[in-house]
């Protein structure tokens, strides 16, 4: 779901990932049919590892 959804990634002023548009990732989950109330409990989740996966990503460069 997520690798579909790249306008609902918040990008910060300096071009690095800072979070999900949950609610508008819920949003896409309902009209797709899927579990809403599983997705809002596991997408947090995948947020904080992209958030920590891109700050490492800029750390290395």
């Amino acid at each position: 779901m997520l690798t579909g959804a790249i306008g609902a990634i918040r990008i910060g002023p300096r071009g690095g990932i800072t979070g999900l548009d949950l609610p508008a990732l819920l949003i896409q989950a309902q009209a797709l049919g899927y579990d809403q109330p599983l997705l809002a409990r596991l997408l947090p989740f995948a947020e904080r590892g992209m958030v920590a996966g891109a700050a490492k990503l800029v750390a290395e460069q």
